[in-house]
């Protein structure tokens, strides 16, 4: 067996998860550990979309192309999370919208996707729970959907399986630095040493380089979710709806962009509040809705305007969901970077330490990232160049106060 060294992973949501599962199939001694279980932080609390549909052209757009095929991969793999290559939907109710949505369909292809352009009978026979004043939708086969929850519970055991050591319900204090190289983490039960440590632990991230003079700009956004009751009905496809325009930089770009038509009355009420607007429907029948999103620091408490817009905005587009039961609402904590790219690096002021985090598309991305990390922990060529996620990037160096465009 080759002389790796023995790893700690700091995080068992889909990147740490990830990064322990393809560490300990190379034969690596891994101990993974959470403060909580697999899954728990804002993993668990996505709507589990993989989600292609608006990854912008060039790096962004490679990843989720390389995510993709690597769920493919982990689907014949690990069992239990609900893999659905579903496609995706961007729909619109607006007609001032439609020579957007055209020209939106004509750059998605030259970016790399097989996209098409749905009039309003080909987008309510692919989702007949539309409302029928659809006047159009875009529609990506390779949009696929996940249980993200139960994926990093199947990366988990599947790194346990390999020989990984887990340790759930152990918080992390401080990492242990001597001379500056990293020799391990402290936690409240005590220390686990190790050659190497990799922090793969989101928006909580920052926090455990802070006191050894590191900073990386990772900002936490808050994004909203409600769960119903399993539905009578069935729709296939992951919904994006006309709000959603907004975020995305590159989509402001393309001939035809204007606000009317992708703006609810209800982000005017609640300021503050961006909207993400989804809705899917998992295995179980159950639908995911949101995703009001906003920045108030670690707070993950579900607020009453994000529910509101939510609920009002999504009953217009999908009225079949209004006599549905709430059976749950929740928040959580997404990682956001300057550039919407995560960070693959090694510490330059810290030898022995690794970061991976900074997932905003983490269900593409984390998996990817976890065996790039595997990769370059055993010596091998890694899949993308970490040199395009570095630490010291130039772009990662922008002001992060604010929500930029992704």
């Amino acid at each position: 067996m080759a002389d790796y060294p023995d790893v700690i992973v700091v995080g068992a949501g889909i990147v740490g998860a990830s990064t322990a599962y393809f560490l300990a199939k190379r034969g690596v001694a891994v101990t993974l550990i959470d403060a909580e279980t697999p899954g728990w932080g804002a993993s668990g609390r996505n709507p589990g979309f993989q989600w292609l549909h608006t990854r912008k052209a060039g790096l962004q757009m490679a990843i989720g192309l390389a995510g993709r095929k690597l769920s493919d991969q982990l689907a014949a793999e690990l069992e239990g999370w609900d893999f659905r290559p579903s496609g995706g939907m961007f729909y619109f109710f607006d007609p001032a919208l439609e020579v957007l949505f055209k020209n939106f369909v004509t750059e998605r292809q030259a970016a790399g996707l097989p996209m098409e352009y749905l009039d309003a009978k080909q987008a309510l026979e692919k989702c007949p729970i539309l409302a029928p004043n659809v006047v159009g939708a875009t529609y990506n086969p390779l949009d696929a959907h996940q249980h993200t929850r139960k994926h990093c519970e199947a990366l988990a055991e599947g790194a346990r399986r390999h020989g990984a050591r887990l340790l759930m319900g152990e918080r992390v204090e401080a990492l242990i630095v001597e001379a500056g190289r990293c020799r391990g983490v402290r936690m409240a039960s005590g220390t686990q040493l190790a050659d190497r440590v990799v922090l793969a632990c989101g928006t909580w991230t920052p926090a455990l380089l802070q006191a050894h003079g590191v900073t990386i700009p990772i900002t936490p956004m808050r994004l909203q979710v409600v769960e119903t009751e399993p539905a009578p009905f069935r729709f296939e496809p992951l919904l994006y709806g006309p709000t959603a325009v907004k975020q995305y930089a590159f989509f402001r770009d393309i001939d035809g962009y204007t606000e009317e038509g992708s703006t609810h009355a209800l982000e005017k009420t609640f300021p503050g509040i961006e909207f993400l607007e989804l809705a899917v429907q998992r295995r179980d029948g159950r639908v995911l809705l949101g995703c009001p999103m906003d920045f108030p620091g670690l707070d993950d408490r579900p607020t009453v305007g994000g529910i509101a817009m939510t609920l009002a905005a999504l009953a217009d587009a999908l009225p079949a969901i209004k006599t549905l039961a709430i059976e749950r609402v929740w928040g959580g904590l997404l990682p956001q970077t300057p550039d919407a790219l995560p960070i693959l690096s090694d510490v330059p002021a810290i030898t022995g330490l690794t970061i991976n985090a900074g997932h905003v598309f983490g269900n593409l991305a984390g998996p990817l990232s976890g065996k790039i990390i595997a990769q370059h922990l055993t010596g091998e060529s890694t899949d993308l160049d970490m040199g395009l996620f570095a630490l010291d990037r130039p772009t990662l160096r922008a002001n992060n106060d604010e929500h930029r465009r992704w």
